[in-house]
């Protein structure tokens, strides 16, 4: 699925336009793209809960056993755990360093950091910066494996059970956790419960269509909802929304995660499943080459946004650099590091291929 490669290479661009627009750098002229990060990150949830639910449904009632549990948290854990522990150590040692021979206390880079808050961070119990988003989905993963059981056992039950488990779900979430009280980069998963349940619902849809295929009416209707989706996702950008009518602040959309969730999922199935211009978009090599570079792209911009913005940086060069000295760090990274560590499996002499 070329298409999934090219969503989260997108996802990353967007974070990455939207932290410089909010550093005052922009990519082209009056082309203000703050605010929209979140979005980014939100794409990024939903297709994790996607991508794993749809490979633990091949599974069915075995999803518990041992050698299925073996391979899906090796995974999870060598894919962010190596390069995750390394960027928290910079932090930290960073920040004794300016302390100790600077005298600047309070800086490190990406963020300050001491022992404490290395290990708060480890254990997943906080988030500075934009390592907040890996504290929740890394807690998602721990609740994927008995989510997709349940479903596996309702979704005999026919159409209408699965459907009514997922609004059930859905209510749950809002009960339990509404999205209108989350706080700023809440590094908890309850508030972005929403996102990940409408990204399994949308691997249990795409099981079936695998299973049985699509009618041209479907097909369609999911070529043309894939543009609504779209239409949606612009019209939530603060620049756009401003224009309509009056103008408003960066985080306005920030709490939404029910409407970003339904946006980015008609624009997911249209992209896997219709050959047309959205597929084709997402499949463009450059999407793509992000794709693979998302995690580490997604780490390191901060800290070249910080850079530009100490060194007093021209806007417009500073947002090209930002991009491009990102994309280096993290290419060397990704083939350095994070590419082979996250296909090693222990007890195995060989490497197999990125999930």
């Amino acid at each position: 699925m070329d298409s999934l490669d090219g969503l989260r290479g997108f996802a990353v661009l967007i974070v990455v336009l939207s932290h410089t627009s909010n550093s005052g750098m922009f990519f082209v002229p009056i082309l203000d793209l703050g605010g929209i990060g979140k979005s980014g990150v939100f794409l990024f949830f939903l297709l994790s809960s996607f991508l794993l639910t749809l490979i633990l449904l091949q599974k069915g009632k075995e999803i518990l056993s041992y050698s299925v549990m073996s391979h899906y948290w090796q995974r999870r854990f060598f894919r962010i755990y190596p390069l995750y522990t390394l960027y928290l150590l910079l932090a930290v040692m960073s920040t004794w360093f300016f302390a100790t021979a600077l005298g600047r206390s309070g800086v490190g880079i990406p963020f300050d950091l001491n022992w404490h808050g290395f290990l708060s961070h480890l254990f997943l119990l906080e988030g500075k910066d934009v390592t907040w988003s890996i504290a929740v989905e890394f807690k998602f993963y721990f609740l994927l494996p008995f989510l997709v059981l349940t479903i596996v056992f309702i979704r005999s039950y026919g159409y209408g059970a699965t459907v009514l488990y997922f609004f059930l779900l859905m209510s749950l979430s809002q009960i339990i956790s509404p999205q209108s009280e989350s706080l700023t980069n809440d590094p908890r998963l309850s508030p972005y419960l929403p996102i990940f349940i409408v990204g399994v619902f949308l691997a249990v849809l795409q099981d079936g269509i695998n299973r049985n295929g699509l009618n041209k009416i479907a097909r369609e209707t999911l070529r043309y909802s894939g543009f609504l989706g779209v239409f949606g996702v612009i019209i939530m950008t603060p620049l756009v929304f401003s224009l309509l009518g009056k103008r408003v602040p960066y985080n306005y959309f920030h709490k939404q995660f029910i409407l970003y969730a339904i946006c980015w999922s008609l624009i997911l199935l249209s992209a896997v499943n219709v050959r047309g211009v959205i597929q084709r978009f997402f499949a463009l090599p450059l999407l793509m080459y992000y794709g693979a570079l998302s995690f580490s792209l997604y780490l390191f911009h901060p800290i070249f946004i910080m850079f530009v913005k100490d060194a007093g940086v021209n806007g417009y060069f500073g947002a090209w650099f930002v991009l491009l000295a990102s994309t280096a760090a993290a290419y060397i990274s990704f083939k350095v590091l994070e590419g082979p560590v996250s296909k090693y499996k222990m007890g195995e002499s060989s490497l197999y291929n990125r999930t």
